[in-house]
C-alpha cells in the first residue's frame, strides 16, 4: 500500500534538526499523541490524518493517494518559551512541507493551553513513484 507519512516525518527531522544549518537542533519531535503534554519543549508533533486511495489502475493497484498531515508546534510557558517560538517552528516546518509539494489547507492558528501551540494542516496528492 502506498504511504508517504514516514518519509515526510524523516524529511522534517532532517531539515529542522539534523542538517548542519538546521534551525532547531534541540527540537523534540514526536508522532505520538500529545493531547496531554509534549515530551519536551520546543516540540513538533507530526500526525498523519490519512492517506486514502484516490485512484487505481485496471488491476486495482493504487495509483495515487491524498496525504494529509497535521503539524503542531509547541513552546513552553514564559519565561522559557513564547508564541513567537511556536510560530517560528511552524513557519520553518511549513517551508519544508511546501518544498515537498504540500499545500496549506488549514491554519496556522494558535491554541494556547498552559503552553504555546500552533497548528496547521497540509495536503498533497501523491502518485505511485513520486518522490518528495
Amino acid at each position: 500500500m502506498l504511504s508517504v507519512w514516514n518519509e515526510v516525518n524523516k524529511t522534517l527531522q532532517q531539515k529542522l534538526k539534523i542538517d548542519v544549518d538546521a534551525p532547531f537542533p534541540d527540537l523534540a519531535m514526536t508522532s505520538k499523541d500529545v493531547s496531554g503534554e509534549p515530551p519536551g519543549f520546543p516540540c513538533l508533533y507530526v500526525n498523519s490524518l490519512g492517506e486514502p486511495t484516490e485512484g487505481s489502475d485496471f488491476q486495482n493497484n493504487q495509483c495515487y493517494i491524498t496525504s494529509t498531515i497535521e503539524l503542531q508546534s509547541f513552546s513552553a510557558e514564559p519565561p522559557a518559551g513564547s508564541q513567537t517560538e511556536a510560530r517560528q517552528i511552524m513557519d520553518a516546518a511549513g517551508d519544508v512541507m511546501h518544498g515537498m509539494g504540500y499545500r496549506l489547507i488549514a491554519g496556522p492558528y494558535q491554541d494556547n493551553k498552559g503552553h504555546f501551540r500552533t497548528i496547521a494542516r497540509f495536503r498533497r496528492l501523491v502518485g505511485s513513484g513520486d518522490e518528495l
